[in-house]
């Protein structure tokens, strides 16, 4: 028996039931097993079909294995419902790697097989169970049985056979495991994707990255909102969502995702044609003998009655004082999909029993499909935002409780240390040449501004805001070569203009502006990231692994850092491809340490060239990697030690061994920081250097202007310096402890952009991790988090009959008028052992406390009762 989310004793419930689950595990692990750590047994068991429970974020950090728990959670509903799996491309590969590592063992090549031909039909029923497809039978003729208790031949297969066992393999993966690549979908394949809105019905989705299709959809993508759509309507489904960064761009984004997971709550109001009697407890005791009635409410000045209903196939369970305590699940217990058809059941019945009372006509019924959360911002921002800070917090974590798993990751033992973080942040200021030139720009984006009458502030779009003077905070082209320079439009590696012409033209004279003084001149930024890079990659023979970081390929980007490096003591690396084997370019210069590039190319051989390089430079290689390049590269000195990307490394790569990060440039959404960091600082990847040199640092670049170009109005220095002034005066609010009007750089302001969204995402990130469904069984594992994880709690005499919300959140209560309602008392508590065991008893009440939760942040957790001067009772599944 199960308590559903909208009830204040869920909390405890869920926590009782899975008790057993608190974890004994270390945080994290770096042995690979492929036995489920507890709080991946956790979320597999929550989701069961036995449970009410529709959707869960697995809010999990940095090694904690979040693709193997939702395999696990699959894998355990397999049986009962269609698996879909939600990915970007980028990780399907690493998903299908998990299936064959974690998932059922037929995945698993590593085993002894034996070939069997399709000689009869026999045969070809035993291959059909396995889940083998028709048309690989037919394709191939031949399936693979495994034969346990046999030494695995894997390896010693033929080429065909070990192939075919991998073809067979995956064709079982994907006859069980649908993949949909989310950010695919266009309009010559939306309509096979998505044949139907019912397609998810019946099923399990699992989407990979979830805060991406969240961000499509609130940006207002037609074709990813259809997937959206047909997901959140789904009935009988359950919904898995990944994420470390559950929102990314706007506060609100987090109203989609808990939606999602939550479904439509469906309620219908059924108006009255007369009500010559209303006695809503009578009533109330009515509905109790509905099996599937959820919520009951009353408009008793319009004499209508609005009503929720339990999940399908779940009915409500009463104690003798006919207080419903539970709900469990019945696969017999059918319920209708129509609502209306579901009042006219049961209208008959209610009108005799209550005589004067008759009820409308079913098209009179109003049925709404109620959200969670509100998608409109408006209405988000108003409900749930007030400046930099959550209004309404306890609001917002009692609509989502049940929607969230939390756990914190990996143990930090396994992570490299991150030093000096409070220097991230490096201010450089902006040389007289570009400051010039940055104002002449800065003004022609300031007309646009005012044609477009455009205000920028966190909810817009600003992947194309203030192009030209973005990228000339990084290196401020020579008015002598700006001549079809082209920089608007939004910032995409993929379609970012060809400016290559200018890149030459700054490499044919490297003095005048790439080395040195004239490096200094055009970009102060460039030319501190280049002393620090010096200063921190080590001598030849014992090079420093480097990540360099900027959203620009070409110029003002990585393009011209390119050119800043080749002229500054360091080479591209090169391979090159002859007669089909790789190797090493000759040209390149012996004992000189060398960078390449990891960014979107398009064909798929820059897409292999970019994976080598990103394996040269981690000095660990795939059983792809070209072996000729190895046993080349095998006993020379590492020479490949900076490896700089754009987006397109920015997520799903890991990088081994990385000392320092330079980030070019500030952007407006901090995940995309929090990423670039990430790929960095990962599990176990310095293991293998000496303890002092297992950390990382990490550098953020800004360029700003000096005390006296913020305030000079000289203006044949400072061109226009008093219109752009009057409109880039901006509140600074990421340093100091006041706000305050501060004159900004467009690098400056995009900082300022990223501080205010990072504060109400990370109000909204504890908000969660309070209201996750584990947060008081990994209490001790979260203990020393920052801010304080203080878990959801409600009154300690709750019943299962109080709701923790209502349906709609326009008739829940605000904070101010649910605190003034609660009913504060004070308890006499005793610690008292039993059996070797601490725990809290109220000798008023009898009641039985957790002693650790009540330690740790004062709440007090029923767990059962004294029923006799020695006797307690402890409730069900509270396992000891």
């Amino acid at each position: 028996m199960y308590t559903l989310p909208n009830r204040k004793a869920f909390s405890d419930s869920v926590t009782r039931i899975f008790l057993k689950y608190r974890q004994k595990d270390a945080l994290g692990t770096d042995e690979p097993t492929k036995d489920l750590k507890t709080y991946q047994k956790l979320v597999r068991d929550y989701l069961l079909i036995e449970t009410p429970y529709r959707g869960l974020l697995l809010y999990h950090g940095l090694g904690s294995g979040k693709t193997r728990s939702a395999i696990a959670i699959a894998e355990s509903l397999m049986t009962n419902k269609k698996i879909y799996v939600l990915t970007p491309a980028s990780l399907e590969d690493n998903f299908l790697e998990e299936i064959r590592v974690a998932g059922d063992p037929v995945y698993v090549r590593d085993q002894y097989w034996e070939r069997k031909p399709l000689k009869s039909a026999e045969d070809h029923e035993v291959a059909k169970a396995m889940g083998i497809s028709e048309q690989f039978l037919t394709t191939n003729g031949v399936y693979f049985v495994t034969v346990p208790g046999m030494a695995p031949n894997y390896s010693v297969l033929s080429k065909p056979d070990a192939k075919l066992v991998t073809d067979q393999i995956d064709d079982i993966i994907h006859q069980r495991f649908h993949f949909i690549r989310y950010n695919g979908i266009n309009k010559n394949n939306v309509e096979t994707l998505f044949p139907s809105p019912t397609m998810f019905d019946d099923s399990v989705v699992i989407v990979e990255e979830a805060h991406n299709l969240i961000g499509a959809v609130v940006n207002e993508s037609e074709l990813k909102t259809r997937a959206y759509d047909y997901i959140y309507k789904a009935r009988n489904c359950k919904v898995v969502a990944l994420s470390g960064t559950p929102a990314i761009n706007s506060p609100h984004e987090i109203a989609y995702l808990m939606n999602l997971l939550r479904g439509p709550i469906e309620r219908v109001s059924v108006p009255t044609k007369s009500a010559m009697a209303w006695d809503e407890a009578l009533m109330t005791a009515f509905f109790r003998g509905q099996k599937d009635v959820d919520t009951v409410e009353y408009n008793s000045v319009k004499r209508v009655l609005m009503l929720t209903r339990n999940p399908p196939h779940f009915e409500s369970v009463y104690n003798e004082k006919g207080d419903r305590i539970a709900v469990k699940y019945n696969r017999e217990f059918k319920q209708d999909p129509d609502i209306r058809t579901w009042v006219t059941a049961w209208k008959t019945e209610f009108e005799t029993k209550f005589t004067g009372v008759e009820l409308e006509i079913p098209d009179k019924y109003i049925v709404e499909n109620l959200e969670c959360l509100p998608t409109d911002f408006e209405e988000f921002m108003k409900t749930f935002v007030e400046g930099l800070n959550i209004r309404n917090p306890l609001l917002l974590g009692r609509r989502i409780q049940g929607l969230v798993s939390y756990y914190k990751g990996a143990d930090e033992k396994l992570l490299p240390k991150r030093l000096d973080e409070d220097k991230t942040l490096q201010k450089i200021e902006m040389s007289p040449e570009q400051f010039f030139i940055y104002l002449k720009d800065r003004f022609e984006e300031y007309k646009q501004e005012v044609n477009r009458k455009r205000k920028v502030g966190l909810s817009d779009q600003l992947g194309s805001f203030r192009p030209r003077t973005r990228q000339l905070c990084n290196y401020a082209i020579p008015p002598e070569l700006r001549v079809g320079v082209t920089e608007d439009g939004e910032v995409d590696e993929e379609n970012e203009p060809d400016n290559s012409d200018i890149i030459l033209k700054l490499r044919a004279e490297p003095e005048k502006y790439l080395k040195g003084a004239g490096l200094a001149r055009y970009s102060p930024k460039m030319a501190r990231m280049l002393a620090e890079l010096k200063e921190s990659v080590g001598t030849f023979g014992s090079l420093n692994n480097q990540f360099v970081y900027s959203e620009y390929v070409s110029v003002g980007g990585l393009g011209t850092f390119m050119g800043v490096l080749d002229n500054n003591g360091f080479q591209e690396y090169k391979l090159v491809k002859e007669g089909g084997i790789w190797k090493e370019d000759p040209t390149m210069k012996p004992d000189v340490p060398a960078y390449a590039l990891y960014t979107g190319g398009k064909s798929e051989r820059e897409k292999e060239l970019r994976e080598i390089y990103r394996q040269i430079f981690n000095k660990k290689y795939s059983d792809t990697f070209p072996q000729s390049l190895k046993d080349g590269l095998e006993g020379k000195p590492k020479r490949l030690c900076i490896l700089m990307a754009s987006k397109a490394g920015a997520e799903g790569i890991t990088l081994l061994e990385t000392r320092n990060v330079y980030i070019l440039e500030p952007y407006w959404n901090p995940s995309r920081i929090d990423q670039v960091i990430g790929r960095a600082i990962r599990l176990n990847s310095h293991i293998k250097l000496p303890v002092t040199d297992q950390n990382v640092t990490v550098k953020l670049y800004l360029s700003v202007f000096t005390p006296e170009q913020s305030t000079t109005s000289d203006a044949d220095k400072a061109p226009n310096i008093v219109a752009i002034r009057r409109n880039d005066m901006i509140m600074k609010r990421y340093e100091g402890d006041e706000p305050r009007s501060t004159f900004m750089t467009t690098d400056e302001y995009l900082y300022e952009l990223s501080y205010e969204k990072n504060r109400l995402i990370k109000s909204i990130s504890t908000i969660l991790k309070q209201a996750a469904v584990d947060c008081e069984i990994h209490r001790k594992l979260h203990s020393k988090e920052q801010p304080i994880i203080q878990c959801m709690r409600f009154d300690t005499k709750t019943t299962s009959e109080d709701l923790a919300y209502k349906p709609s959140y326009l008739s829940d209560e605000k904070d101010t008028l649910y605190m003034r309602n609660i009913e504060r008392k004070t308890r006499k508590i005793q610690i008292i052992r039993v059996k070797g065991m601490l725990m809290i008893l109220d000798p008023i009440t009898n009641e039985i406390f957790d002693y650790g939760a009540f330690s740790d942040n004062k709440r007090l957790f029923r767990i059962g009762e004294r029923t006799g001067p020695t006797k307690i009772t402890f409730f069900p599944y509270v396992v000891l």
